[in-house]
């Protein structure tokens, strides 16, 4: 059974609990102790015969400042829009793809402009790919705000070394390590290129976890040992086959 109010609630109540009280300052840990309760519930009716897990995909930390890495890689040559323009629509409408070698769309997601995969690639793939890869890495770890004096991208993950499968191509070629407080903006997210690249962020929805994943670990509960030193969400479903003696595909 999945249950999302608290992930909702974190979303939309973090900018209070950040502000250490008003109103809804104890919103989250009132719902927290809801959950907990819950699971009490649940316990009184499990049995000798009866697992239960606990499972949350992610944790949550404060999105107060926005970045926009389009307008970074624009600023910084990766990225041109047509006629000289500093700014674009949204879904890269005025992106001139000919001179562009990189751009960022999603919520962590930094993608090559890949012959071969893109429409308009220019960027080769292989060698040539993986350069700027390390070029990217390089320039956008620990990236600063310096509007405040923090750092606003702890890391930044290759795909290809985290991930495998048959979808690997289209992924994201890198994944953005936000720093705690930092989160993609919203016009990148949908392929935007703004006037600058960081900004506060105004919204209700001031929770977040698309950041570094060593920020927002999840959490699981088991009843049952846990014979597995680094046990991930992935898991989950041959673990449940395994329980109901149905072999994982």
């Amino acid at each position: 059974c999945v249950f999302d109010t608290s992930d909702r609630v974190q979303h939309m109540f973090y900018r209070h609990l950040d502000n250490g009280g008003g109103r809804w300052g104890d919103a989250i840990g009132q719902l927290y102790e809801r959950m907990d309760g819950l699971v009490g519930r649940t316990m009184r009716h499990v049995d000798r015969d009866t697992v239960l897990m606990v499972l949350s995909d992610h944790g949550f930390c404060s999105f107060r400042r926005a970045v926009n890495l389009n307008t970074w890689l624009r600023e910084n040559g990766y990225l041109a829009l047509k006629d000289g323009g500093a700014e674009s629509g949204r879904y890269f409408q005025g992106v001139d793809w000919s001179r562009t070698r990189a751009y960022c769309l999603g919520l962590s997601g930094l993608y090559i402009n890949r012959r071969g995969r893109e429409a308009c690639g220019t960027v080769g793939a292989g060698a040539e790919a993986e350069a700027l890869e390390r070029e990217l890495i390089a320039r956008l770890q620990g990236l600063r705000d310096e509007a405040r004096g923090e750092i606003a991208i702890g890391r930044v993950y290759a795909t290809r070394k985290l991930y495998r499968g048959p979808y690997l191509d289209a992924a994201p070629d890198l994944i953005i390590g936000y720093n705690e407080g930092y989160r993609t903006s919203w016009e990148a997210a949908v392929g935007q290129v703004t006037a600058r690249v960081m900004e506060d962020n105004p919204k209700a929805w001031s929770g977040d976890h698309a950041v570094d994943p060593v920020l927002v670990p999840g959490v699981l509960f088991s009843i049952r040992r846990i014979d597995c030193e680094d046990p991930g969400i992935e898991d989950m479903a041959p673990t449940a086959l395994d329980l109901f003696g149905v072999e994982a595909p």
